[in-house]
C-alpha cells in the first residue's frame, strides 16, 4: 500500500497540482546520508546562487549590496542583515519579493504570526514541494508512510476541494473543530476509536485537552503509533498528559515562514533541522551565535525565490546545548522577565498550574503595557477564592508586579485560531 501511494498516487497529485514532492522525496533520501561537510557544501552552493539572484531581482537586497559596496559572491552569511516581519511591513512586502518571478510558479500564502496579525507573502511551487518532501521524510523516521491512516485535528475546514481529494487519496481523516467543549472532545475521541488512525497530528493545546478528558473518562482504548505535534510550544506537562492518555510517543516539530522543518526523532535526543532546505542560526540579542543557552531562531530559506527569507528573525526562542536545539520555547513576545532579569516562558506557568491547581482548566497570562499582569483563568467546580489568592501571592512575589485574576468561560485565540499562553502587550 505504501509503495502504491508513494509511487503512483503522489506523482499523480504532483501532476494535478503542478508540484514536485515525489521528485524531491526521492532526492532527499540521498541527502540523509550526507556527512556534515557535504551538507555545508550544499548549503554554501545554494546560498551563493541565492545571493547572486537577490542582488538583482529583490529590491531590498539590490539596494543593500549597492549601499554597502559588497558583492554577493564574496560575502558570508554573517555579513548580511538580520530582517524581521516588522521591517518587511515598514519597507513594503514588494521590496522583499522578486520582481520578475513568474506568476504561475508562485503561490500567495499567509501566516498569523506571534499575535495572529496576518502576514502575507509568496512561496513557490518548488519551495513548497521541497519543504513538503522534507516533512514527509521526518515522518518516515517515526514509522509513517504514505497511505497509512492518520488523523489531522485542526481549527476550521479544508480550504479547497483539491485538499479534500488529497485527504481521501492519502488516507487522511481531517477533523475540524471550531471551539473546545466537552461535546467536541467526546466527538473527536469517538472518531479516534472508530477510525483507529495509526498517527494523529494536531496543535499541542487541543491534544492536551483531549488527553485530560480521556484520562478522566475510562473506556477509550485505541493507541496510535505516534502523535505528531506542531504549530505551538509543547510544554513538558502537555507531553506527559498526552502520552499517558494515548499510550504512545509524542513527536514534536517546529516551523514557520522561511524556516526549515525542525523536528524530533523517537530517540528524543534534541531537535534536528532539515538542513538541505535551509539554514538555522540561533542568535542572542546582540546577534552573536549561541552555542549553549537561549537564543532567537534566525533562518535562511534556500529554495523560495519568489519571496526569499534570508537571515529572517522568527522571534522564536529555543534552547541549545553544544549547538543542538534541545527545547522549543516559543515566541519572544510570549515571555516575561522577573525583576532579577530571569526569563520566564510558558513552561514555568504550565508546571505551576499543572502541579498545584487541578481546579484550573485553562490559563492565560496577560502582561499589560503598564507592567501589571492579569491571569485569565478557566476554572472548574473545585476552584475557590483561596486558590486565586495563592496564585496572586506567588506571582506577585516572583514577578514584582501587581497581579489580578479574571475568571472567563474561554481563552482568547489569535486571528489564526492559535492559543497564546502569554500575551505580552508591552512588546506589541
Amino acid at each position: 500500500m505504501a509503495f502504491l501511494h508513494e509511487h503512483l498516487i503522489l506523482p499523480l497529485s504532483d501532476l494535478i497540482r503542478g508540484e514536485q514532492v515525489y521528485k524531491y522525496l526521492r532526492l532527499l533520501r540521498v541527502a540523509e546520508d550526507w556527512d556534515a561537510n557535504q551538507l555545508k557544501a550544499f548549503q554554501k552552493d545554494r546560498l551563493q546562487k541565492l545571493l547572486v539572484y537577490v542582488s538583482t531581482e529583490v529590491p531590498f537586497y539590490h539596494d543593500w549590496f549597492h549601499t554597502h559596496g559588497l558583492y554577493p559572491d564574496t560575502i558570508t552569511l554573517d555579513q548580511l542583515p538580520v530582517v524581521n516581519k516588522e521591517l518587511m511591513r515598514q519597507e513594503g512586502i514588494e521590496r522583499f519579493s522578486a520582481m520578475h518571478f513568474p506568476d504561475k510558479e508562485r503561490m500567495a500564502t499567509r501566516s498569523g504570526g506571534s499575535t495572529g496579525e496576518p502576514f502575507s507573502f509568496y512561496e513557490t511551487r518548488l519551495s513548497y514541494s521541497v519543504n513538503m518532501a522534507a516533512k514527509l521524510r521526518t515522518w518516515y523516521q517515526a514509522g509513517y508512510h504514505l497511505g497509512d491512516r492518520y488523523m489531522k485535528i485542526t481549527n476550521g475546514k479544508r480550504p479547497s476541494k483539491i485538499k479534500n481529494l488529497q485527504d481521501l487519496a492519502n488516507n487522511c481523516l481531517f477533523v475540524p473543530f471550531y471551539s473546545i467543549t466537552d461535546e467536541t472532545l467526546v466527538s473527536i475521541l469517538d472518531r479516534i476509536e472508530h477510525s483507529k488512525p495509526l498517527f494523529i497530528r494536531s496543535y499541542p493545546s487541543p491534544l492536551y485537552l483531549l488527553a485530560r478528558y480521556r484520562n478522566s473518562h475510562p473506556g477509550y482504548s485505541h493507541r496510535p503509533r505516534h502523535i505528531f505535534t506542531t504549530g505551538a510550544t509543547l510544554p513538558d506537562a502537555y507531553r506527559e498528559e498526552i502520552e499517558r492518555a494515548f499510550g504512545c510517543d509524542v513527536i514534536d516539530s517546529y516551523s514557520c515562514e522561511g524556516t526549515p522543518n525542525t523536528y524530533e526523532i523517537p530517540a528524543h535526543d534534541g531537535y534536528r533541522t532539515t538542513g538541505y532546505y535551509g539554514i538555522i542560526e540561533v542568535l542572542d540579542n546582540d546577534s552573536n551565535h549561541v552555542t549553549n543557552g537561549i537564543g532567537r531562531v534566525v533562518s535562511t530559506d534556500l529554495w523560495n525565490l519568489a519571496h526569499p527569507f534570508i537571515r529572517y528573525d522568527t522571534q522564536d526562542l529555543v534552547e541549545v546545548r553544544d549547538g543542538k536545539i534541545v527545547r522549543i520555547m516559543g515566541r519572544q513576545c510570549e515571555t516575561l522577565l522577573e525583576a532579577n532579569g530571569q526569563l520566564l516562558t510558558v513552561h514555568n506557568f504550565t508546571h505551576f498550574f499543572a502541579d498545584n491547581f487541578p481546579s484550573v482548566d485553562g490559563w492565560q497570562v496577560v502582561h499589560h503595557a503598564n507592567g501589571n499582569i492579569t491571569f485569565r483563568l478557566v476554572v472548574n467546580e473545585h476552584y475557590s477564592p483561596a486558590d486565586g489568592q495563592r496564585i496572586i501571592d506567588h506571582w506577585s512575589s516572583v514577578l514584582g508586579a501587581d497581579i489580578d485574576i479574571l475568571l472567563v468561560d474561554a481563552l482568547h485565540l489569535t486571528a489564526s485560531n492559535k492559543h497564546l499562553s502569554i500575551i505580552n502587550e508591552a512588546a506589541n
